[in-house]
């Protein structure tokens, strides 16, 4: 008679699809602010830059946000969508990275869209509560931060694919 799984062995049941809702998560808000930051920094996919009187940089400088320059403000925000999106998309710093995701966009709502109703700060409001979740949970088993912190399934090192039949 085998014996009963113990929690540890049991998790991995529960875990997997939890975890492959956390990766689609990811992989769809990594990719938003991946495009946004790339839109902002390099000009990709249609967006303003960093450069010219019709960049992003202007674009932050006419909002006067206090304490920073506006080249500061701008290049965090660039920055921080640009990498916080590639680390949560790998899963990499999971919980850290979601962080300037959530400020940029309580600072999109409350500099730019907020103003304009629900309509057009939801999206952000969606994006909000996608980072937090992401910050609650972690990045799941199916992530970077799972193999380097060891947690979940990997916690277990190798397992077999199936129990051995005793002699």
């Amino acid at each position: 008679m085998a014996a009963p799984l113990t929690p540890m062995e049991r998790q991995g049941n529960w875990q997997f699809p939890n975890s492959l809702a956390l990766l689609v998560l990811r992989l769809v808000m990594g990719w938003i602010f991946i495009y946004a930051g790339a839109g902002k920094l390099f000009g990709a996919f249609g967006g303003p830059g960093m450069n010219g009187d019709t960049g992003f940089v202007h674009m932050i400088e006419s909002q006067h946000l206090p304490v920073l320059p506006g080249v500061a403000w701008a290049w965090m925000a660039a920055l921080g969508e640009f990498a916080g999106g590639i680390l949560v998309m790998i899963g990499l710093l999971t919980r850290l990275a979601a962080v300037p995701l959530i400020i940029t966009m309580v600072v999109a709502i409350a500099t730019f869209t907020g103003s304009k109703g629900f309509g057009s700060y939801g999206y952000n409001l969606i994006l909000i509560a996608v980072g937090v979740a992401l910050i609650l949970s972690g990045a799941g088993l199916i992530s970077i931060d799972a193999i380097l912190f060891r947690r979940g399934l990997w916690a277990r090192g190798p397992q077999p694919l199936a129990n051995p039949v005793p002699r």
